[in-house]
């Protein structure tokens, strides 16, 4: 076998590659060389391996196998061991290195680091190193931006993503430089379709675009403040003409009842609409602060606000003529019940309708007035301005209250979970790269990377688990030095990756975007495993104090060592000291010698800090040694551990049910000889009293307001962003996610994602029988509203109440709120005109019953479905988990 692997690897450098026509031959010989020097070390065993180093998991093998082992021209299996790869990848990696002695070094240092489970990194980095069959970019994702307001930008965005498609990177668009719909246009067409039109032309590229068995990775984003926000957050939510035209079809066959229709009519709108774009609003501090006025005023007082500075602030809202009130330049300073209590007190004498103009409004949507000295801007709570302005399309300005496109988000985020939100205020005040001129334009697909037209993220993480000295000892502690030398060894193995992609990035602007500002995404995984070798819950104070610990340590080694590789190796061609040290991150985060050092010697990695949701890779690395038994996986990103354990079948008859532990609780069982204890154990309820309490702190039992403190104190150092996602119940109160969003806000995050289940896959328990929630989801109202529209509601749509505040039918029901008391989509309800409740048979609500233990793939935490064979898929077309593999 060993023989047969060194003759495919000969091969491969044989092979007439496509890299070796994009990247230096010096390179690709470094790599050679480098490879041979590890297979030697390993042979003579003075760099270590391991006879089973996946310990038999099967779902880490299966990952491996799919995604990340090296395949020839074939798709035939080249490398059937984690060391091979970790040899390829080392190798790959150190070719970077400018010295012979300095490879070989590196080479040894990236392996070992790799064989031991310290660092791991992003799947693009793995699959992609060293692969000399295809050409693959090892960055995860990019972002590009739609250059101007043209139907040649527009399709020529879309072949960028293609291209980066094909070279197996994800990107971001963002579509706010296009005009609103009903613009002017000066062609064939009356008026422009609008920026949401085209979002569409990006889904389908995506979706048509392969890689090895998935598709691209895609996030559309639109500015708050752009006209078409409203159609922007009801995309994935409000029929289309498919999706209306199928389901008048079935509706018209007469073989369908009114809940199957609508049944019906949500897995079109899945699958047809924007299906393969994820999508978030760019929300500034100015809206945050305008629905903050109305939870605070309502919407009828008039605040006075006094400006301290008349200065646009532009700074990284990257957005086509869309500028951002900068609120910390406003101080409130009166509220009034009227008009008549305004003029009066401020000795003014202005009328409703001046205050209703919305040409005397300025783009913030500010009434403004020069009074004793004194710049004051007025306004109603919760007022917010539309805006866009561009050559073609002119000043469009549209007053609305913010509580308005609030509503209408959280209902589409309650019944779709999108779109998301990205803070941008806080993302642009703390992106390093805006201080130095490459704004920040979208993020990547998962949120946790905001990046400049061309930019790319590169990603690995630190595993914590496996920093721990005595794991599970009464004396166990965090072993400090090892975080710093490994955070640096990763500084410098990230560096190297993007001397590769300066050659191997699909396009030329992402080639040179990774020499102008070298940006690399350090993050890191098995926070909660750290937590529990050391004895602490997840959310404890404790725990969350060592949190804030680790996370400034590894920032600060992180940016010394970038300044220590700036010394060795030089800055990217953006670095300019007098700019990059006004950015907030390195005034507020970096303790003062790391200053220092930068302002010495540049930095070589413009920002360098990411955490991302590390699905995959979090499977299938090293999280516990015992004598020379591996436990393999860890908690993903900054997540508590998802469950305990799932549940597996075996391939035996009898379809004999086992207990998979999560790879951590596992090595304690097996430290503590607990094994028997837990063996007859089915429910994790039972396993009190066996395990420590602190062990049960996962997903779901951690408070979404625990969540949003926890990332925002990782955030705090952080200069990129957090991907991480608050689990809900199905049944929850859409006044409760309204809430975690703003909390979020206060905590100053940068982006949350919040995961209802059942909000885009339908989910029973694991009994086969209906919640309460979801026998009320089968219940059909048939309304009339007061503008007489006829609509069809269930349980789980959204309505608001006459205090303003969202909720649901069922909710409404519960608190014994009659229906025709409360409005749906803004509207009133007039008269309930049927009841139609819908009884599924017992046996079919068997046959669709899903094991709560695979709520969550195991693989890279979406949801689950059960498909045709039986057996429970992951909706994720990127990962393929199935169960009825294992």
């Amino acid at each position: 076998m060993e023989n047969m692997y060194e003759e495919k690897i000969k091969s491969m450098f044989e092979h007439d590659s496509k890299i070796s026509k994009v990247a230096p031959k010096e390179m690709i010989n470094n790599y050679k060389e480098l490879l041979t020097f590890l297979i030697e070390k390993q042979k003579s065993k003075e760099i270590p391996t391991h006879e089973d180093y996946l310990d038999s998991n099967e779902l880490a093998t299966n990952i491996y196998q799919k995604k990340y082992f090296l395949k020839d021209l074939d798709i035939k299996l080249i490398e059937t061991k984690p060391e091979q790869t970790f040899a390829r990848v080392a190798a790959f990696v150190a070719a970077a290195e400018t010295s012979k002695e300095k490879r070989e070094e590196f080479a040894i240092k990236f392996y070992n680091g790799l064989f031991e489970g310290l660092f791991i990194p992003g799947g693009r980095v793995i699959a992609g190193a060293g692969d000399l069959f295809r050409v693959k970019t090892l960055s995860n994702c990019f972002v590009s931006l739609i250059e101007d307001d043209s139907i040649e930008s527009i399709f020529n965005a879309a072949k960028e993503c293609a291209r980066t498609y094909s070279y197996g990177g994800g990107i971001g668009v963002d579509i706010s430089n296009l005009r609103p719909q009903g613009s002017v246009v000066h062609n064939a067409a009356d008026a422009s379709t609008g920026a949401v039109s085209f979002m569409e032309l990006y889904s389908m590229t995506t979706g048509l675009i392969g890689q090895s068995g998935r598709r691209g990775a895609l996030m559309l984003t639109l500015d708050i403040k752009h006209p078409d926000v409203f159609k922007f957050t009801n995309v994935k939510r409000e029929d289309n003409w498919v999706t209306k035209h199928i389901a008048d079809q079935c509706k018209w066959s007469g073989n369908f009842d009114e809940l199957q229709v609508n049944q019906i009519r949500q897995k079109v709108r899945e699958n047809t609409q924007v299906r393969f774009a994820n999508i978030s609003l760019k929300v500034n501090d100015e809206f945050m602060q305008a629905v903050d006025e109305t939870r605070q005023f309502g919407k009828e007082k008039i605040l006075v606000y006094d400006k301290t500075d008349f200065e646009e602030n532009n700074l990284g809202h990257y957005s086509f003529e869309i500028p951002s009130k900068k609120i910390e330049n406003y101080k409130l300073a009166h509220n009034f019940e009227s008009i008549e209590e305004l003029n009066s007190v401020l000795n003014v004498n202005l009328t409703k309708e001046d205050l209703n103009d919305v040409n005397k409004r300025d783009k913030y949507g500010d009434f403004l007035i020069e009074k004793d000295n004194r710049k004051i801007a007025i306004k109603f709570s919760g007022d917010f301005m539309l805006y866009f302005a561009s050559e073609q399309a002119g000043e469009i300005k549209n007053l609305v209250k913010a509580d308005k496109i609030w509503h209408r988000f959280i209902q589409s985020n309650y019944e779709t979970a999108e779109p998301g939100l990205i803070f941008w205020s806080t993302m642009a005040k703390y992106s390093p790269s805006n201080y130095v001129g490459r704004p920040i334009a979208s993020t990547n697909p998962c949120g946790e990377v905001p990046l400049e037209d061309g930019g790319a993220c590169n990603l690995t993480s630190l595993n914590l688990s496996r920093v721990v000295k005595k794991g599970y000892e009464e004396n166990a502690e965090i072993d400090y030095s090892e975080i710093d030398r490994v955070t640096r060894l990763i500084t410098r193995f990230l560096d190297n990756v993007i001397t590769w992609n300066t050659y191997l990035n699909p396009l030329e602007k992402q080639r040179n975007s990774a020499k102008t500002t070298r940006r690399i995404g350090l993050g890191y995984i098995g926070i909660a495993d750290m937590l529990n070798q050391l004895g602490l819950g997840y959310d404890s104070d404790k725990g969350i104090e060592i949190m804030e610990k680790v996370a400034k340590q590894i920032s600060d080694s992180a940016y010394d060592e970038s300044a220590n590789l700036a010394s060795e190796k030089g800055t990217p061609e953006a670095w300019n000291t007098e700019d990059y040290i006004k950015g907030a991150y390195f005034k507020e985060m970096l303790s003062p010698d790391v200053q220092e050092k930068i302002k010495a010697n540049g930095i070589r990695n413009v920002a360098i800090l990411s955490i991302a949701p590390t699905g995959s890779i979090s499977n299938v690395v090293l999280g516990f040694k015992k004598d020379n038994k591996h436990y393999i996986g860890v908690s993903s990103g900054i997540e508590p551990i998802f469950a305990l354990f799932y549940t597996r079948r075996t391939e035996t008859v009898g379809e004999h049910f086992f207990k998979v532990f999560h790879g951590t609780i596992q090595a304690y069982i097996d430290v503590k000889n607990i094994k028997d204890e837990i063996a007859t154990v089915s429910e994790e309820e039972d396993l009190r009293g066996i395990l420590p309490d602190y062990f049960f702190r996962t997903a779901h039992h951690v408070t979404p307001e625990m969540r949003v403190k926890i990332q925002g104190i990782c955030q705090q150092y952080i200069d990129h962003s957090i991907s991480s996602t608050c689990n809900l119940p199905e049944d929850i109160h859409p006044e409760i996610i309204s809430d975690i969003y703003f909390l979020a806000w206060k905590n100053k995050l940068k982006g949350v994602t919040i995961y209802r289940d059942g909000s885009r896959y339908a989910i029973l328990s694991v009994s086969g029988k209906e919640s309460e929630f979801q026998r009320m989801q089968g219940q059909t109202f048939n309304i009339k509203l007061e503008n007489d529209q006829i609509h069809s509601l269930n349980g789980s749509s959204i309505v608001e109440k006459p205090d303003g505040k969202l909720s649901t039918v069922y909710h409404s029901l519960k608190e014994n709120i009659a229906l025709e008391t409360l409005s749906y989509n803004g509207t009133p309800i007039k008269e309930i005109l049927s009841e139609i409740k819908q009884e599924k048979e017992p046996e079919k609500q068997e046959e669709e019953a899903i094991d709560e233990n695979l709520r969550k793939c195991p693989s890279c935490e979406k949801p689950t479905l059960k498909v045709d064979n039986g057996c429970f898929a992951c909706v994720n077309v990127e990962c393929g988990f199935s169960k009825c593999e294992y």
